[in-house]
């Protein structure tokens, strides 16, 4: 089967875009007034566009072994930076200080483009592999009226350009059945993450339709793997810890 689509979809501005004030840092210069910076709201901030096409082919190759091909190409327009604005003085809060405020703007543009590979394959009647890859790129621009240098390198950083996975389901016997998965990502310039490789396996026995056991292992090659990276420093990193643990699940 061949398929292909042409999708549209935008972000409406939040009020955190439009009407919202943050201060973040602050200084005591050798003379003058302190100074406060600070991220403001912008009234006219205006959605942010994609157009997206999307293409792919779906075959049985053979009787144990199907493949899924697809395709994209994203146009982004009108995407989110941080400009800065004009100083101003201001009596409060105390105390009197200067106001150096960075805004919200809509002058970066881009594009995205990638192929993804997915595959079933069946080995014998119990055994399944599902194999998968995934590339993607990300080209972003700003236009020239914009004074930001650091979001588009953060934007096309934060997507790992490879990654993989292998998936295994094997039934050792009636109700019993072993899963494996193998996960490969590639690096994140920005932030900075390290190519990792995450293995997980899954040993469940379902004793009847209610009642099933399973003894899980999670990131067995490497305890407290870091994922990604908040550059904003907003929100904090969870790390992956490696865990080895039993699941009860009884459903009625």
């Amino acid at each position: 089967m061949f398929w292909w689509a042409i999708s549209q979809a935008a972000r409406t501005p939040a009020v955190t875009d439009t009407s919202f004030r943050l201060n973040f840092a602050g200084f005591q210069p050798p003379e003058g007034p302190p100074v406060l910076i600070g991220l403001i709201g912008n009234p006219h901030f205006k959605n942010q566009g994609v157009i997206a096409y999307e293409t792919g082919y779906r075959t049985t190759i053979a009787k144990r072994l199907s493949v899924d091909l697809a395709a994209f190409y994203n146009d982004y327009s009108h995407q989110q930076t941080i400009e800065p604005l004009p100083p101003y003085f201001e009596a409060t809060p105390t105390p009197p200080h200067i106001f150096a405020p960075f805004t919200y703007g809509n002058l970066m543009f881009g594009e995205t483009h990638g192929v993804e590979i997915a595959m079933n394959w069946k080995p014998t009647d119990r055994w399944t592999l599902s194999p998968g890859y995934a590339f993607e790129q990300i080209h972003m621009h700003t236009s020239a009226l914009s004074r930001d240098t650091t979001t588009a390198p953060s934007v096309e950083g934060s997507s790992p350009a490879n990654s993989a996975q292998l998936r295994s389901h094997l039934d050792l016997r009636k109700h019993l059945a072993w899963d494996a998965s193998v996960f490969f990502v590639d690096r994140l310039t920005d932030p900075g993450v390290a190519v990792y490789t995450r293995v997980d396996t899954n040993v469940s026995w379902q004793l009847d339709k209610a009642l099933a056991i399973s003894v899980v292992g999670q990131n067995l090659l490497r305890d407290g793997q870091v994922g990604f990276e908040d550059s904003s420093v907003a929100t904090s990193s969870t790390l992956i810890e490696r865990s080895v643990f039993a699941k009860f699940a009884w459903r009625f």
